[in-house]
């Protein structure tokens, strides 16, 4: 005889309006499809086959609730005339009328800015359309950050001035933010097409870290990883309360950047002093392993309170400082990319222990490095409008 089990929840029909072309689409689509694989009574019925350029109709599916990249106002006014449980993962609008999900777009700034400063540029831009809500926010942010630390800040609005004559009248070196991917390419099309070296002269960065896209231009551009897969798995996991008879605030919630992921595109150091940059580089090659600065001392011809000090002069830090910054970004790489453990990552990543990893990364980074590491990966799971998902 043949038993059926019934099913103990009842199908929640899920819709996704998603632009799946871009990295951040399909980085929210898998963070979404990891909270299915955890919730079986999740079904989406309707795949994110549409771009921004086709947009779906709404009226025509037959869902439960919706996880939509509001673009536009009116593309918002249909979402919400239909009237279902609904969840914004975009940052196309500067206000929202959902419930809202979406990247730290002002952490993207200055992440960035700090960044291209700690490889030495003095000279720093940002280009972008001039007419986008995440843009402004992350310009705003990138030239605070540049300008507070005594660096020179320059903005290149498409709409008023050409790409490719603005880069040939900045100070070389400098470093350039696209304000995504998209433009960073932009950028480096017009740096070649106008004799502009990349990254010799002009180092550029944008954001999205699309390694498809990024990795099939010459050079391969360096890109701000934004934590795409774990907006997706809180976004089903806000709908799953909004489904569940949860109240519909139209709250928005930002969640930091995850990092910069280099390439060839920013692989170069603006060091006018020798020395230091022959430094920075030795502890970019020996990041692996625990590093001193009697350790060098010993292939760098100054002593430790000349390097102290130029090094000081030049970057604004200590040697020190510099040393735990590079050991803690090759921590990230390693937590993100990796299924070491703790230990592991500390090792490989120049610290004695897991304990001080988790020390030093805590207070450098905010937050424990077992905490990092979930949130960076799709099924990551942390509070959700004061509930743990």
């Amino acid at each position: 005889m043949r038993y059926i089990v019934p099913n103990m929840f009842e199908i929640k029909r899920i819709g996704l309006a998603i632009d799946a072309v871009a990295a951040y689409g399909r980085g929210v689509i898998r963070g979404i499809m990891a909270f299915c694989r955890a919730h079986p009574h999740w079904v989406v019925t309707e795949e994110p086959r549409w771009s921004f350029a086709q947009r779906p109709n709404l009226a025509e599916w037959d869902v439960d609730g919706l996880i939509v990249q509001i673009y536009s106002r009116e593309f918002e006014d249909e979402v919400l005339a239909r009237g279902l449980p609904a969840v914004n993962v975009s940052n196309f609008c500067d206000a929202h009328r959902l419930p809202t999900i979406i990247p730290d777009d002002t952490m993207v700034g200055a992440m960035a800015a700090d960044y291209l400063m700690a490889r030495g540029f003095k000279d720093l831009g940002f280009c972008w359309p001039g007419d986008v809500e995440y843009g402004q926010l992350r310009i705003e942010s990138f030239r605070q950050r540049v300008l507070a630390a005594g660096s020179r800040f320059y903005e290149c609005d498409a709409r008023h001035r050409d790409i490719g004559e603005w880069i040939t009248t900045l100070p070389k070196p400098s470093a350039v933010l696209a304000c995504n991917d998209d433009w960073a390419h932009r950028v480096l099309k017009s740096a070649r097409r106008a004799g502009v070296k990349v990254p010799d002269q002009v180092a550029v960065l944008g954001v999205d870290n699309d390694e498809l896209f990024n990795t099939l231009v010459t050079p391969s551009i360096s890109s701000v990883a934004l934590p795409a897969e774990q907006i997706g798995y809180e976004a089903a996991a806000r709908l799953d309360l909004l489904m569940g008879g949860a109240t519909a605030a139209a709250t928005t919630v930002r969640l930091a950047p995850l990092r910069v992921v280099t390439k060839e595109s920013t692989e170069v150091l603006s060091v006018d002093d020798p020395e230091v940059a022959m430094a920075l580089q030795f502890i970019r090659e020996h990041a692996a392993r625990p590093l001193m600065v009697d350790d060098l001392l010993e292939h760098v011809p100054l002593s430790r309170r000349s390097l102290e000090r130029r090094f000081r002069t030049v970057l604004g830090r200590s040697v020190s400082d510099e040393i735990r910054r590079v050991h803690i970004e090759r921590a990230k790489q390693l937590l993100i990319s990796t299924d070491l453990s703790m230990p592991q990552v500390a090792t490989a990543s120049g610290f004695t222990t897991a304990t001080r990893l988790g020390i030093v990364f805590q207070k450098d980074v905010g937050e424990p490095p077992t905490l990092f590491r979930k949130r960076s990966r799709a099924g990551g799971r942390t509070a959700v409008g004061g509930v743990v998902a």
